[in-house]
């Protein structure tokens, strides 16, 4: 079950995922008494050479106990996929989430590659597949085994729905009241999103209790998140799964008799099981 992640990390995590500045040059630090050649960030933080170099070894070599001792957990992977909440489940998971052209590309890569984001740690390359920050933060590389499992657990969570809400809608995440009472799912489609909420845990293939439609606004440099919903009669909720109100959804409104939701973040394909 997805567990609710430190303000560091929520920030690192949504910085990482949004457009970046221009990368830093960074200057190399000559000493003649050194051994070796260490880069410094923008801050004057030595890069992490060794544990670099067990990074892409461990890749390299598809070493994924190695690997998984060097990971910060849990590891966010996109919805629906499931966390990676300990290193037993990363050497589990680490044949889908490692193939071989990451590997070759760890095996070719040089520490000189390694660029500094300040506070948002180190990563390689253009595309930055892997945040390092005393350890690997997150991942935001996708091997096609993984892309095709995510589009896979999509399609089956949608086939628990009743047919009118299925067609051209991804899921986004699944919010269940503390209480176990209801469960609230976000879907998008392109630009736009729905919020559906089922007072029945029990059964969720027929038709929700609560339907809104909205948008998702991203504020401030981390890019962090905030729904908005309405529906045709006044009906308001939001919900900011990146600040410290994470664990409430907010609702307003003429007929509202809830102003505020407990809720904690889940998978609908364990509220279906149940």
């Amino acid at each position: 079950m997805n567990r609710l992640i430190n303000g560091k990390t929520l920030i690192k995590f949504f910085a990482a995922s949004a457009v970046i500045l221009t990368s830093i040059t960074l200057p190399s630090c000559h000493d003649a008494n050194a051994s070796k050649e260490k880069a410094e960030s923008s801050l004057g933080e030595p890069r992490p050479d060794d544990a670099l170099r067990k990074l892409m070894r461990s890749l390299a070599e598809g070493d994924a106990p190695g690997f998984a001792a060097l990971c910060v957990y849990p590891i966010i992977r996109p919805y629906p996929l499931k966390d990676i909440e300990d290193s037993l489940a990363m050497v589990d998971y680490f044949p889908i989430l490692v193939d071989a052209p990451l590997q070759d590309r760890m095996r070719k890569g040089k520490l000189d590659e390694w660029t500094s984001y300040g506070w948002r740690g180190w990563s390689i390359g253009e595309d930055r597949p892997i945040w390092f920050d005393e350890g690997i933060q997150f991942i935001d590389y996708q091997s096609p085994a993984e892309s095709g499992l995510r589009k896979m657990l999509a399609r089956e969570e949608l086939k628990t729905l009743a047919p009118a809400y299925r067609d051209g809608w991804t899921p986004v995440m699944t919010l269940i009241q503390t209480d176990g009472r209801s469960v609230i799912r976000i879907d998008s489609s392109g630009d736009s999103y729905r919020m559906m909420a089922f007072d029945n845990t029990v059964d969720v293939s027929g038709k929700p209790s609560m339907f809104l439609l909205g948008t998702l606004r991203e504020e401030g440099s981390a890019g962090s998140r905030m729904f908005e919903f309405a529906d045709s009669v006044g009906t308001k909720a939001e919900y900011s799964p990146d600040s410290e109100l994470s664990d409430r959804v907010f609702f307003s409104g003429p007929n509202t008799d809830i102003k505020e939701m407990n809720v904690r973040q889940g998978y609908w394909r364990d509220v279906v099981r149940h």
